[in-house]
């Protein structure tokens, strides 16, 4: 699939969802409010993980000092990954934080906030079939989480269509099956995907560089500059690496 082919779908999504939104709340009241909703896709620790039925993680606290700053309720609803823009641009939240990358073409649609994390897009391969590199991955089958920066890599570097799953721990258990040569994932949950797994490992070299933010529907200039003033405040007194390494250990020891 061509990058102009993947942008009109994610807008066309966006598109249809804004207007089943509009027809289901035809003459009804608007949000509340009162509250300021986060959606997220819950399988990304440290950023965001279940805990039982509740959604934690970096993520969800930074959100939530957010609504904390403007005096709202918050809440938060986990949804799949390739919704978390759409919501936003639909109205149906406020704020979309994933572990999302900013990329051109998302800024496209939503506006985003200052950047409050970096990582990198690794390979996990299975170590009796190592697939290490870029070249490596040309004709092979590497899963990806549908809508993640990953899947326009393999489609736009690569040259080939991924194998597409819900989330990154859906993509390497069909690498542990054999149903995919590799996957290719943000680098924090792909640690968490390996870890306890034997027959799994990380590629040494990354694949590419990218920043988190905070995805906000576009024309809420005072929103952004809330969410902007938390990140600033938030990474100047160190609790954003506080609450990595938090998340990273609940993550770590829910696997164990």
């Amino acid at each position: 699939m061509s990058k102009e082919r993947f942008v009109k779908r994610m807008l066309i999504r966006s598109l249809v969802g804004a207007a089943l939104v509009g027809l289901c709340c035809w003459g009804c009241s608007s949000r509340d409010e009162n509250t300021l909703k986060m959606v997220t896709e819950a399988t990304f620790p440290p950023y965001e993980f279940l805990r039982g039925g509740e959604v934690v993680g970096v993520d969800v606290e930074i959100c939530r000092a957010v609504a904390e700053k403007l005096g709202k309720q918050f809440a938060v609803e986990n949804v799949d990954f390739d919704s978390v823009i759409p919501s936003v641009i639909s109205e149906k939240a406020d704020l979309a934080a994933a572990g999302i990358t900013v990329t051109e073409d998302r800024k496209q649609s939503v506006d985003f906030s200052d950047v409050y994390a970096k990582t990198e897009i690794v390979l996990i391969y299975r170590k009796d079939k190592p697939v290490l590199t870029a070249d490596d991955c040309k004709g092979k089958r590497i899963g990806v989480q549908s809508g993640n920066t990953a899947e326009t890599i393999v489609l736009e570097q690569f040259q080939q269509e991924p194998e597409r799953f819900r989330s990154a721990p859906e993509a390497c258990a069909a690498l542990k099956a054999g149903r995919c040569d590799a996957v290719l994932v943000d680098v924090e949950p792909a640690k968490n995907c390996v870890k306890g797994e034997d027959d799994l490992a990380i590629a040494p070299t990354p694949i590419n560089l990218e920043e988190y933010a905070i995805a906000i529907r576009k024309g809420r200039p005072e929103l952004l500059k809330a969410v902007n003033e938390v990140i600033a405040e938030l990474k100047a007194s160190g609790r954003i690496e506080s609450w990595k390494d938090q998340y990273r250990a609940e993550a770590d020891a829910m696997k164990e």
